[in-house]
């Protein structure tokens, strides 16, 4: 029988629960993901001190002697084995040099793991960039493809390690990466061409009054395609100036809303960096033909108003 704690049995398991980690970082379960990253932490830490010297997992505080003999390849697997946690195992990897001595979120994240830091004032994204920087350092250190061992969560992996972006460029970029993934995920095993014709259905076309609000101006609904799952699905909320309609106006996109992929942008400056453009401008003859009665359907005004101005208007 292999034993649990080999390289490879460890390694794997890393992986498996890495991926977990992320996928549930993606849905926003923060239990779920604090639980398994930590989990995958523990078993890359151990994973890399096995690599060393399986020794290396012995607990010195209690008498471990079938644990050393087992470690140490004398005997056969022992019906209870105990190793060293997550932690005394993180420290000893501090002690040869593979891990930062200083590291208080790698630190939080055990705690949470072992429910002994208080959930309550954590949330995912506090966690992700420790998760994989720690998890990457392993890897490079044990010589394991980071590419191999977080399959489809590599490109996201590579934005939460990018330093060239501030915090807010990285969370969207984080975020139009998770939706993708979400629709590839969720489309996976259907017929070629059902997003778009999910999209065709619950896609609302045209502008549409979302709110009317004398303070702010009134808002606005129209369909774009979604920057994530690239189908057009999207609703982009559009608020006008608070002027009365009889002129042009510029309405400034103010959020994002994908029905099929999830994909959420919430300020203006987020629909910037998902790569859409946030203004657009509309006359009052647009305004008066969207809500001219008894016409049998509303016209696309987004596409309207596309070929009528300037390509850099929207």
């Amino acid at each position: 029988m292999e034993s649990p704690i080999s390289f490879e049995h460890l390694a794997t398991g890393a992986r498996d629960f890495a991926r977990l980690a992320l996928d549930a970082h993606a849905r926003g379960e923060t239990e779920v993901f604090l639980l398994e990253a930590g989990v995958s932490i523990e078993r890359l830490a151990k994973a890399a001190l096995v690599r060393v010297n399986p020794v290396l997992l012995v607990e010195l505080s209690s008498r471990q002697d079938d644990a050393l003999l087992h470690l140490a390849g004398a005997t056969a697997l022992p019906k209870k084995l105990r190793t060293v946690g997550a932690q005394t195992a993180i420290d000893r990897l501090r002690k040869m040099d593979v891990l930062p001595v200083k590291d208080e979120e790698l630190d939080t994240l055990i705690q949470l793991r072992n429910g002994v830091a208080h959930l309550g004032t954590s949330v995912p994204e506090d966690f992700l960039e420790p998760f994989v920087e720690s998890a990457c350092l392993l890897l490079d250190h044990m010589g394991i493809g980071r590419e191999r061992f977080w399959g489809p969560w590599d490109e996201l992996v590579r934005v939460a390690l990018d330093d060239r972006a501030d915090r807010l460029q990285k969370d969207v970029r984080l975020r139009l990466h998770q939706a993708s993934l979400r629709a590839q995920a969720r489309f996976a095993d259907m017929p070629e061409g059902t997003p778009e014709h999910l999209a065709s259905i619950v896609a609302q076309r045209g502008l549409v009054v979302v709110e009317v609000d004398r303070a702010g101006g009134p808002l606005f609904q129209a369909l774009t395609r979604c920057p994530a799952c690239r189908t057009e699905a999207a609703a982009l909320f559009l608020r006008a100036p608070n002027t009365a309609l009889l002129f042009d106006m510029e309405l400034t996109a103010e959020g994002l809303w994908c029905d099929l992929c999830q994909l959420h942008l919430a300020t203006t400056e987020e629909v910037d960096l998902a790569g859409l453009a946030t203004t657009a401008r509309y006359t009052a003859e647009d305004l008066i033909q969207i809500g001219r009665p008894g016409d049998a359907l509303a016209p696309d005004v987004i596409s309207y108003a596309m070929r009528r101005l300037p390509d850099d208007s929207f």
